[in-house]
């Protein structure tokens, strides 16, 4: 949905309900999102002198790959955000700056949606999967345990040195 910035009426709100929907050829989905299932919006657009403000309240169903099990699983959420719009850097401090007439509206939900996920989602019951044979899996909080215990391995060598001057 493209919204024109130049036919926008000063200080009116123009409220957009609707579903709305990321197709894959379009949009570039990285891991973990796989794809968006379901993504219904409360979207109200204003214009004021110098910049746009728009209010979004999504209700979202994404399509998330497990960090664990690497599975597929739906992750609900929703979204309650502002987010202002101007042509210039010095309208508004923290608005985003979108050059020309037309604002992509969907960009800017994809935007919100994929800045919205969580880092390493998990499925609901999903565990860490279990050491093998040549392998073994360990959580954050072990992994940092072993890196201060062993210290780096490219440096193991400087620990048979005696850095202390015996002649003094």
């Amino acid at each position: 949905m493209i919204i024109s910035k130049s036919k926008l009426i000063l200080d009116k709100t123009i409220p957009i309900q609707k579903e709305f929907l990321f197709d894959a050829k379009e949009y570039a989905f990285k891991n973990p999102l796989l794809g968006i299932e379901k993504c219904f919006g409360d979207v109200e657009i204003t214009k004021y002198r110098n910049y746009i403000r728009i209010n979004v309240d999504l209700e979202v169903v994404a399509l998330l790959e497990c960090s664990y099990t690497l599975e597929p699983f739906d992750y609900e959420f929703s979204i309650h955000e502002e987010i202002l719009i101007s042509d210039k850097p010095e309208d508004e401090e923290e608005a985003i700056i979108i050059p020309g007439d037309d604002i992509d509206i969907e960009r800017i939900l994809f935007g919100l949606i994929s800045s919205s996920l969580p880092l390493k989602p998990l499925k609901p019951g999903a565990s860490l999967p279990q050491s093998g044979e040549g392998y073994r899996v360990i959580d954050d909080i072990q992994l940092a345990k072993d890196r201060t215990q062993s210290g780096d391995s490219r440096f193991s060598k400087l620990d048979d040195i005696d850095f202390e001057d015996d002649d003094n």
